[in-house]
């Protein structure tokens, strides 16, 4: 008999306003374990806020939220605790400039998880070398090029071992040129079976390796489907123009 999925991610009926400016209409959706979801859709339609609600850096004004069983939404809940187990790989690094590499994926597992250094070391040296970066362990953020800040981000997020990472536009602060090497680290964590939530307009890895895209405007989902599906016969019209212009431009 099959393996029963297992749900990782269960989002529903969240709503979100900033004002009068409804940025979230009722969102629900599941992600099972290894899924690997994509959000597509015009800028300021949402899909970045859903993440921020999914972990929480963003309190959604109704609605619930789960991960791995756990309702982030209640109050009682610890979100910090809960948070341990979600990864966060924003488009702008967010590393700190004055601690090396290895130093800025340390820090978690030593003040947060409580690893003593030694074995933090031996840990954050292991996702280096999962992301191509080893040789790069004594370096400064200032020091590297912005697709090697990407890779360090997630490597600080897996060191964590998250039950789910999120990435919020992870491509679109870097030069063409050093897009590949990011998504190629994200293509290797598909293919393991992490689960993960993806914002991006980047058609070709939705392609190559997502189970589904999820087409959102106006704080909704417009569509959702299959990649084969959604890329090249979508049921709305609206989907059909959308994804035609970006992957065009892909």
């Amino acid at each position: 008999m099959p393996k029963p999925e297992k749900l990782i991610v269960k989002i529903e009926n969240v709503h979100k306003a900033y004002g009068k400016e409804k940025v979230l209409r009722g969102i629900s959706m599941d992600i099972n374990e290894s899924e690997v979801v994509v959000l597509v859709g015009p800028s300021g339609t949402g899909k970045s806020t859903l993440l921020r609600c999914i972990n929480q850096l963003t309190v959604p004004d109704s609605g619930k939220v789960w991960v791995d069983g756990v309702e982030l939404t209640n109050p009682k809940t610890d979100k910090d605790k809960a948070r341990q187990h979600i990864g966060m790989v924003f488009q702008d690094f967010n590393l700190f400039n004055h601690l090396t590499t290895l130093d800025n994926i340390m820090l978690g597992l030593v003040h947060v998880l409580g690893m003593k250094k030694e074995e933090a070391y031996d840990k954050a040296m292991l996702e280096l070398e999962r992301v191509g970066l080893a040789n790069k362990y004594g370096s400064y953020p200032g020091q590297l090029s912005g697709g090697q800040k990407q890779r360090v981000a997630i490597a600080r997020s897996l060191a964590m071992e998250p039950i789910v990472m999120l990435f919020d536009e992870p491509t679109s602060a870097l030069d063409p040129e050093l897009i590949g090497e990011v998504l190629t680290v994200m293509k290797d964590l598909a293919e393991g079976g992490m689960t993960m939530i993806c914002v991006t307009h980047e058609i070709g890895f939705a392609r190559e390796v997502c189970s589904r895209i999820v087409f959102m405007e106006h704080g909704e989902i417009v569509e959702q489907g299959l990649p084969v599906k959604m890329l090249n016969n979508p049921d709305m019209q609206r989907t059909k123009d959308f994804l035609g212009k970006i992957s065009v431009l892909d």
